[in-house]
């Protein structure tokens, strides 16, 4: 498998257009669960307000072929708690043609490592649909903890989903990353 280099920059206003086409890809929408449809207008909106914010930070994962740099999916926290060192994490990668080819891991691992460090967090934590299995192998293969399953967590287009619910502490990730 050819083997790609990839950079975590902060989400800015030239990648709201691929991240609203993204989100509203029906594939990769099945497992965010999002209702509404995404529109440039509102998600610049929301971007102002999320650069203000304390608990959340959004950044691009930027793939790098030789000279060039592919925006190609998002990464960020969500629900930062500086009180008890932990935040929640999620990943998209939008570009379909580089799903599956080690990207995501690799970004996760690079942003993980920086956002211990930065933010000296103990735990960061996601939650996934127990059928993302792709999703679930990543998370795994990182040093994820199923910590539990949250059953019929959601009701999401008239059907019930549960949730996994997993998490990493800066020991575990140092000892399997250093």
């Amino acid at each position: 498998m050819r083997q790609y280099d990839v950079k975590i920059l902060p989400l800015t206003e030239q990648e709201i257009e691929k991240k609203v086409l993204w989100y509203n890809d029906p594939e990769i929408r099945k497992y965010l669960h999002y209702t509404d449809s995404f529109n440039i207008n509102d998600s610049l909106n929301w971007l102002q307000r999320i650069k203000k914010s304390d608990t959340r930070k959004e950044y691009v994962i930027w793939l790098i072929d030789g000279h060039m740099e592919i925006p190609v999916g998002i990464i960020g926290l969500f629900e930062i708690d500086r009180a008890n060192q932990k935040a929640g994490f999620y990943i998209t990668v939008g570009e379909k043609q580089y799903q599956g080819k080690g990207i995501a891991k690799k970004a996760t691992v690079l942003f993980l490592k920086e956002m211990f460090e930065k933010f000296k967090f103990h735990k960061i934590y996601l939650y996934t649909d127990v059928e993302n299995k792709a999703a679930r192998g990543l998370y795994e293969k990182v040093g994820f903890v199923l910590e539990g399953i949250l059953r019929d967590e959601l009701f999401y287009q008239n059907h019930y989903v549960s949730r996994c619910y997993y998490s990493i502490l800066f020991e575990e990730f140092i000892e399997k990353w250093r």
